[in-house]
C-alpha cells in the first residue's frame, strides 16, 4: 500500500459560512480638511472621464428605478416628466464632474448636499428625507466609477488603488456634507 503525498481534507457537507459585512462608504470627518494628491486625482479623472455620458445615464436610470419602486409600493405609478429627467441629467453630470475633479471644498459639498443629491433622489428641498436614498445612490456611483477604474488588467495596480482612494475620499466628503446639511435642517425645523 502506498501513501499519497497530498492529503485531501474533507469538509462537512453542511459547513456554515461566516457572513462578512459589506464595507459601505463612511462619511469623513467634517473637522478635517481633505487634500487629494494631484496624481491620484489625475488617475481618477483619466480613468473615468470617457465614461461620463454612460455614468450620467446609469445614475438617472438608477434614480428612476428607485422612484418607480417607491411608486409601486405606494400604488401611484406615473410616468417621469421630461423636465424632471433633464434636471436629473444636469445634476448627475455636475456631480460626476465634481467627483472626477476631486472637488472636496465646502461649496461643492454644499451643492452636492442641497442641490445635486436631493434632485437625483427626487425628495425636493428637504435634505433629511434623502439620506437613505442618497446613501444607496452614493454606493451605486462608487461601484460604477470603481468599475471604470479597474476595467482592464494591469501589471501595477497601485495607480488604480490611488485613484480608488481619491474617489472614496471625494464621495466621503460629499456624504459628510449631506449628513451635516440634514442635521442642520433638523435643528432649524425644531
Amino acid at each position: 500500500m502506498t501513501k499519497s503525498a497530498l492529503t485531501i481534507e474533507t469538509s462537512p457537507a453542511n459547513a456554515v459560512r461566516e457572513p462578512r459585512p459589506f464595507l459601505f462608504l463612511e462619511p469623513g470627518n467634517a473637522a478635517v480638511s481633505v487634500e487629494i494628491p494631484a496624481a491620484d486625482q489625475a488617475g481618477l479623472e483619466a480613468a473615468a472621464t470617457p465614461m461620463i455620458p454612460a455614468l450620467v445615464r446609469s445614475i438617472v436610470n438608477f434614480t428612476i428605478a428607485l422612484q418607480n419602486r417607491r411608486a409601486l409600493e405606494h400604488g401611484n405609478v406615473q410616468p417621469i416628466q421630461v423636465s424632471v429627467l433633464n434636471r436629473r441629467r444636469r445634476a448627475a453630470r455636475a456631480w460626476c464632474n465634481a467627483i472626477l475633479a476631486g472637488s472636496t471644498d465646502s461649496a461643492t459639498g454644499h451643492a452636492a448636499a442641497t442641490q445635486w443629491l436631493p434632485t437625483l433622489c427626487g425628495t425636493g428641498p428637504d435634505v433629511g428625507q434623502c439620506i437613505e436614498r442618497a446613501t444607496s445612490l452614493i454606493e451605486f456611483v462608487r461601484g460604477a466609477i470603481t468599475a471604470t477604474i479597474f476595467d482592464a488588467p494591469a501589471d501595477n495596480l497601485v495607480p488604480h488603488a490611488r485613484a480608488l482612494h481619491a474617489l472614496e475620499t471625494v464621495l466621503g466628503s460629499h456624504f459628510t456634507a449631506l449628513r451635516l446639511a440634514a442635521r442642520r435642517s433638523q435643528h432649524t425645523a425644531i
